[in-house]
Parts: C-alpha cells; sequence; structure tokens
C-alpha cells in the first residue's frame, strides 16, 4: 500500500508585515554653562538646544528679589521654562510639590542637589518636565523649580539636574551663602 503524503500550509490574509519605527534616543548631552543667563539660572545658549524651540521668545526680568521670585521664558504661543526660588522654604512647600509630582512619572533627585524629584507637569494642556530641590545655602533652607518644556529629543532628567547645579551655584553667588548639606529630615 502507498502511503499518502498530504501537505497543509497555512495562509495568512494579505496584511502587510508591521514594521515597527524606532525614535532615536534622546541626546544626553552637557548644557552649556555660560553668561548670559535668563531668569538667573538659565544659560541663554541653553534656551534652543533644551526646548527644541528655535524661535523668538521672551526673558521675564531678573529684579531680584530678596524672599522668592518666579520668573518665565515665553514665546507667544507658551512657555518655554519657568524659573522659581524661595530663599527660605520650608519643608511643607518641597512636600506638596512630591506629593504632586510622585503621581505624575517621577525620578529622584541626586542627593547632593538636596530634596526633591523631577516629574511631569502639565500647563493648558501643554506637556512640561519640572525638578524642585530643597537645599542648604548657609544657614536656609531654600527652594529651587526650574520647568521646561517637554522635548523629547533631549534626555530632560539629564538636561534638568544639570540646570538645578547650575541653579544652585547661581543662588549661591547672587545670595552670598555657601551651599551646604542637604536640609535635615
Amino acid at each position: 500500500m502507498a502511503g499518502a503524503f498530504v501537505l497543509v500550509m497555512g495562509c495568512t490574509p494579505d496584511k502587510p508585515p508591521q514594521v515597527t519605527k524606532s525614535s532615536p534616543a534622546p541626546v544626553r548631552a552637557p548644557v552649556a554653562d555660560r553668561p548670559p543667563y535668563l531668569c538667573y539660572f538659565i544659560p541663554e545658549a541653553a534656551v534652543t538646544e533644551l526646548t527644541g524651540y528655535a524661535g523668538t521668545y521672551h526673558a521675564g526680568d531678573d529684579q531680584r528679589n530678596p524672599d522668592s521670585y518666579s520668573c518665565v521664558i515665553s514665546n507667544d504661543e507658551q512657555s518655554l521654562f519657568i524659573t522659581s526660588y524661595d530663599v527660605s522654604a520650608t519643608r511643607g512647600a518641597i512636600e506638596r510639590y512630591m506629593t504632586f509630582g510622585k503621581k505624575h512619572n517621577p525620578v529622584d533627585l541626586p542627593k547632593e542637589l538636596g530634596t526633591g524629584l523631577i516629574s511631569d507637569f502639565d500647563i493648558r494642556l501643554y506637556p512640561y518636565r519640572t525638578i524642585e530641590a530643597w537645599f542648604r545655602c548657609g544657614s536656609d533652607n531654600a527652594l529651587i523649580g526650574i520647568t521646561v518644556k517637554r522635548n523629547p529629543a533631549r534626555d530632560q532628567d539629564h538636561d534638568l539636574v544639570q540646570l538645578m547645579k547650575i541653579a544652585q551655584r547661581r543662588f549661591a553667588e547672587m545670595f552670598g551663602c555657601d551651599l551646604g548639606e542637604p536640609p535635615p529630615p
């Protein structure tokens, strides 16, 4: 008896193969740290590099307030950077921010920058990434916040850590204090 050989082939509908697009990895590069500085802490050379926005923008004034201040760098449509400082912030200020930030894609702050974190933040439907750090400068517990327009082409957590280092150095220069250990728990 002759054996029969049956070949069964599976068919699939005519669908083009799924091709996944890979987006380029975010750029992780040094932040330019040279004058002039906008809103106290943001090197002007870094604005386009970090936000991806190359048009004209307006920067708030650099009138130093002895206690606290906020400043915005923006174009006609949205804010590109927002900076703020408080010379003698309470633990409650950073705790409120951290409670909010822990729910929005948080990343821990390097310990040498103080207490705080990096997180997402939306303003009027525009996405931002923000960093807040509570740290010692002289005998005071200071707070600095920096918010930047989201730019998926950049590693913004890396950028914000570098900007916070610049901001803390500039803060110490502005207020004539020495950076110290993070505030006590």
